[in-house]
């Protein structure tokens, strides 16, 4: 992988050289354009950051695993499911790390794991997009985004228990 970006950089370069462009001089200036764009928006990626912080640490996640927990012991379902389904709209990393415990805990070819992995791959981290991409373009107002990705993310994970209680229970 590593030949590959040394050969494309040294194609890039050498196409500049043959169209005499100023290398160094377009090399700052995208610089300088990364910057802008990284200052624009590390006030808002900070924000969300600390929103996700306070949402794990504050306990609101096994609050509502604990809520609904009569309902997933009926289903055969371990309340990790729940979190990592309440999870992932919110931080892909930390929905990655409860994938990876699923994966410790009971194996990879585990049906549960493949429940979590359904989970994982079938949602997004829709806070984070919104939060992202609507102030990069500095859109105040989202509209529909928010609630009908959540809504996305809620259908991803019924199916993928769906899924798994047809497959496996």
């Amino acid at each position: 992988m590593n030949k590959v970006v040394i050969i494309l950089l040294l194609c890039v370069f050498i196409d500049g050289v043959i169209k005499r462009c100023s290398l160094f001089e377009l090399f700052v200036e995208g610089v300088k354009d990364a910057l802008t764009l990284f200052y624009s928006l590390f006030v808002t990626l900070m924000a969300f950051m600390v929103f996700v912080q306070l949402l794990q640490s504050s306990g609101t996640i096994e609050l509502l695993g604990r809520l609904f927990s009569p309902l997933l012991q009926i289903l055969h379902i371990p309340v990790d499911i729940l979190v990592l389904g309440l999870l992932r709209p919110v931080s892909a990393n930390a929905s990655l790390s409860y994938l990876y415990s699923f994966y410790e805990i009971f194996g990879v070819d585990h049906p549960l794991s493949f429940l979590a992995t359904l989970i994982q791959s079938g949602s997004d981290t829709t806070f984070y997009i919104v939060t992202l991409y609507f102030s990069s373009i500095h859109m105040k107002k989202t509209g529909y985004a928010l609630p009908i990705g959540l809504m996305m993310d809620f259908l991803s994970v019924a199916f993928a228990i769906m899924i798994y209680l047809k497959m496996f229970v």
